[in-house]
């Protein structure tokens, strides 16, 4: 099995793929190379790696579809080599290869937003950091952000700005964003790695606690952010079931044995400080600062 993500580095792939890993070890059965980009943009890198697991006759390829468009082409040719396919995190445009494992990321992006909307009084001006643009987990995080913001008409959306799931590029998207909108009421990311960028930001300008922010993927230190209520939610993505998800999966199709549905969901919930406090409390975990 190859399984290529578009970057290492990025916290929520390192979770899928140390899950994978893991998983393949314990079962014993799956032969599984790990890959990924440097930089979660590199569409030309991705495809050469993948393109080197269609040349290595890898029985089973697995990759999130960084371009979901461009990528759709590429599911074929690894189909057409009598390869199977699985997508995950980041789907085709259209269902093309065997299945896609992930969430349904446009609901939990909208009950983000609605939270978010509800904490601020449901008035006052709110941005967008969105991921890379053209992305379909981006696409889809958007969507629902902006059709949770939509049902509070007081709420004034400033505009959306690309930091591509870095958080680098979301404390620096996050600084424009607080200089040109110094009464912004909140940041909505739709990702933990931009969140916590603009979280630094508004660190940075002295206004914590001032304005609010929400991320999604629910890696480990953004939950942590959101606990200590330095930032208002977050949606987990349960990045651990997709990456076992995956190996079983795998497993599965080689078989020739198959799941019923195209979509093999890996759930997704969104968490915010204080139900995060309540389970924290009713298993006795010291009390916020």
């Amino acid at each position: 099995m190859g399984l290529v993500v578009e970057t290492l580095g990025n916290p929520y792939f390192a979770c899928v793929t140390g899950a994978a890993k893991d998983e393949a070890a314990k079962l014993g059965t799956v032969d599984l190379t790990v890959v990924g980009a440097s930089l979660g943009t590199d569409l030309v890198g991705m495809t050469r790696m993948i393109d080197d697991m269609i040349q290595k006759k890898v029985d089973v390829l697995a990759f999130n579809a960084l371009d979901p468009n461009a990528m759709m082409s590429t599911v074929k040719k690894a189909k057409d080599a009598g390869l199977k396919v699985l997508t995950f995190s980041d789907d085709t445009a259209e269902p093309v290869a065997d299945h896609f494992i992930g969430g349904f990321p446009q609901e939990g992006a909208k009950q983000a937003a609605k939270y978010v909307a509800r904490k601020i009084g449901g008035t006052g001006k709110v941005a967008i950091l969105e991921g890379v643009p053209g992305n379909m987990s981006s696409i889809l995080r958007r969507r629902g952000v902006e059709e949770g913001l939509k049902e509070y008409p007081d709420i004034q959306v400033v505009g959306v700005w690309a930091a591509n799931w870095d958080r680098a590029q979301g404390f620096q998207k996050a600084q424009d964003i607080l200089t040109s909108n110094p009464d912004l009421k909140a940041i909505v990311a739709v990702n933990d790695e931009m969140a916590l960028g603009a979280l630094q930001a508004v660190r940075s300008a002295g206004k914590e606690g001032k304005v609010v922010i929400s991320g999604f993927n629910g890696v480990e230190q953004a939950v942590k952010a959101v606990y200590a209520g330095e930032l208002a939610a977050t949606v987990m993505v349960f990045c651990q079931e997709e990456g076992k998800e995956l190996v079983h999966t795998a497993l599965s199709v080689m078989k020739g044995g198959d799941k019923a549905a195209y979509h093999v969901d890996t759930g997704t919930v969104m968490l915010d400080t204080t139900s995060l406090r309540a389970v924290g409390s009713m298993l006795g975990a010291p009390a916020a600062k």
